[in-house]
C-alpha cells in the first residue's frame, strides 16, 4: 500500500509542477535523490537489489551522471540472474528525483526428475530396455534461496553413471555484502569412462556392472567482491580418485606414477574483472580472469604435483544499434610436462574449442585459444506475452536474433600423449557463419556452419554465447 500511495503522490506532484509559474526558476544543474522505490520483488530482499545500485538515496549529482548510473544499475541487476526484466525510471520534481525500479522475478525453484539412457540414442536402448544402462534420479536447483541470492543445488543420480552432490552458495555473509562462501561436496561412480585419446577422439571402455572410476570432491570457496565488477576467489579442497585394475592395465599413465588412485589437496586463487553489459550475451564491455591452481604437492607417490595458470580476456564493442564485434583470448600454462592423462584438459571441454573441431578433443599441458567474430542484429531485443494463466516469470518472454561471422585459431602443446593424435602440437583454425537466438533464463540457442583448416565442414549446435 505504501508503494502504491507513493506512486500516486508522485503523479500528482508531477502534474502540479508542470503547471507551476514560469517565474519560478529551478536550478537543475544538480539533483538530489530523494527516494528509491522498488516494485515487483516478491521474493528478493531490498538489500540484495540495493547492493547492485550505482547510486543511493540521499546522493547529489548531475542529471547526466544519474542517467549513467541508472544504466549501470540495470545491467548489474540483470547480471545477478534473479530477474527476467528490469526497468528503472526517474521522476524529477524540482531538484528532487524519485527513482522507481520495477523488476520481474524469475522462477527460482527447479525440481527436475532424471531419466537418461546411456546408449547412443533412446531407440537403441528401447530395443533391449536394459535399466542397468540408464540413469535415474532427481535434481533440485533452488536459486535466490530465502530471497538473499543464495543458491542450493542437490543432485541424486543413480543407475549406470551415478553422481550425488550438494552445493550451497552464500554470496553475502556480512552486512557489506562483499564476502561470500560456497560449499561443495560431490561423489561420482562411472561404469563407462574414456581411458585414452586416439585420433583426437575419446576411447571409452565399460566392463559390465563394474564401476571403473570413482571420484570424491569436497571444497570451500571464499569470495570477496570489490565494487560491482571485481571478485577475488580463494578455494581450498580435497579430491580422491580411483580406477579399476582393468583401466590401469589399459593405460598405465592414467594417474601419476602408474597408480590406480590419486589423492591430493587443491588450492586455487582467481581474480575476475567482469565489466560486460549483459553476461549471458554481451555486446559491449570486457572480461578478465586470472587463475592459479595447485593440485597436490608430490609428497607421496599417489600425490601429484600439478601447477597451472589460466588467463582469459574478452573484449566486446557495440559499433552501432545493429552491429557488434568481439574477440577473446584464453591460455593455459602448466608447470611441468608430466601431467597424467586424467589431468590433461585443454581444448574440447566446456566451450574451449576452435569452432568446427567440435567432434575432437585435444589434450595437453598448455594451450592458447583465440576467437573473434562480428554480428548483426536481425531482431533487436524484444519481448512478447504468452496469454496463458501462468506466473509472469513465464508469460513474458524476451528474445533476439543475431547473425554472425567468425574466425578462430588455437594450439595445444602435448609432450606425453601426442602420438596417434594429429591435432596436437599444431595450429588449428576455422571460420564460418552462424545464428544466435537469445531468450530468457540466460538461454542462447546457437547454430554455426564452420569450415576447419583441414578442409572439413559441418553444422554445430550449442547452448552458450560464442564468445
Amino acid at each position: 500500500m505504501f508503494k502504491r500511495a507513493l506512486l500516486i503522490n508522485l503523479f500528482f506532484a508531477f502534474c502540479f509542477s508542470s503547471f507551476a509559474s514560469d517565474s519560478l526558476q529551478v536550478d537543475t544543474s544538480t539533483i538530489y535523490v530523494r527516494q528509491i522505490v522498488v516494485t515487483g520483488n516478491k521474493v528478493t530482499r531490498y538489500s540484495v537489489i540495493q547492493r547492485e545500485l550505482a547510486f543511493s538515496q540521499g546522493q547529489t549529482m548531475k542529471v547526466a551522471e544519474l542517467d549513467e548510473k541508472i544504466t549501470k544499475s540495470r545491467e548489474n541487476l540483470l547480471n545477478i540472474s534473479l530477474f527476467n526484466f528490469v526497468n528503472i525510471n526517474k521522476q524529477l520534481i524540482g531538484n528532487d528525483v524519485y527513482v522507481i525500479i520495477d523488476v520481474v522475478e524469475r522462477w527460482y525453484i527447479f525440481p527436475v526428475p532424471i531419466f537418461e539412457v546411456v546408449d547412443r540414442n533412446f531407440w537403441e536402448w528401447w530395443r533391449d530396455k536394459n535399466l542397468k544402462k540408464a540413469n535415474y534420479g532427481f535434481y533440485l536447483n533452488w536459486e535466490n534461496f530465502r530471497g538473499r541470492r543464495e543458491n542450493v543445488k542437490l543432485l541424486l543420480r543413480y543407475g549406470y553413471s551415478q553422481r550425488q552432490g550438494f552445493m550451497y552458495s552464500i554470496p553475502s555473509i556480512d552486512k557489506s555484502q562483499n564476502n561470500g562462501l560456497v560449499f561443495t561436496a560431490l561423489q561420482t561412480r562411472m561404469r563407462e569412462i574414456p581411458y585414452k585419446l586416439e585420433n583426437n577422439k575419446l576411447v571409452y571402455f565399460e566392463n559390465g556392472s563394474e564401476f571403473l572410476r570413482k571420484e570424491y570432491i569436497a571444497n570451500v570457496r571464499f569470495i570477496h567482491r570489490q565494487g560491482f565488477n571485481k571478485t577475488y576467489t580463494f578455494t581450498g579442497g580435497y579430491q580422491y580418485n580411483i580406477i579399476s585394475d582393468t583401466v590401469l592395465s589399459l593405460n598405465r599413465d592414467y594417474f601419476v606414477s602408474g597408480h590406480k588412485y590419486e589423492s591430493y589437496p587443491v588450492i586455487s586463487f582467481e581474480y575476475k574483472d567482469d565489466a560486460r553489459d549483459i553476461k549471458n550475451y554481451p555486446l559491449k564491455g570486457y572480461f578478465l580472469s586470472l587463475e592459479f591452481t595447485k593440485c597436490g604437492f608430490g609428497i607421496s607417490d599417489n600425490d601429484p604435483s600439478i601447477t597451472y595458470i589460466i588467463a582469459h580476456f574478452k573484449k566486446f564493442w557495440k559499433l552501432n544499434n545493429t552491429w557488434a564485434t568481439a574477440f577473446s583470448f584464453k591460455g593455459k600454462l602448466s608447470g611441468n610436462n608430466e601431467v597424467p592423462y586424467y589431468n590433461q584438459i585443454a581444448l574440447g571441454y566446456r566451450g574451449d574449442l576452435v569452432r568446427g573441431y567440435d567432434p575432437y578433443v585435444i589434450n595437453g599441458e598448455n594451450f592458447a585459444l583465440f576467437k573473434s567474430g562480428i554480428k548483426y542484429a536481425i531482431i533487436q531485443p524484444k519481448s512478447f506475452n504468452v496469454p496463458v494463466g501462468l506466473p509472469q516469470s513465464f508469460t513474458r518472454i524476451p528474445y533476439a536474433l543475431y547473425a554472425n561471422l567468425f574466425f578462430d585459431t588455437g594450439y595445444v602443446r602435448d609432450k606425453r600423449f601426442y602420438q596417434n593424435n594429429p591435432l596436437s602440437n599444431k595450429w588449428l583454425y576455422s571460420y564460418g557463419a552462424g545464428l544466435d537466438f537469445v531468450t530468457y533464463y540466460d538461454l542462447v540457442l546457437r547454430g554455426e556452419f564452420a569450415i576447419t583448416g583441414n578442409g572439413k565442414s559441418g553444422i554445430f549446435l550449442h547452448l552458450t554465447a560464442p564468445i
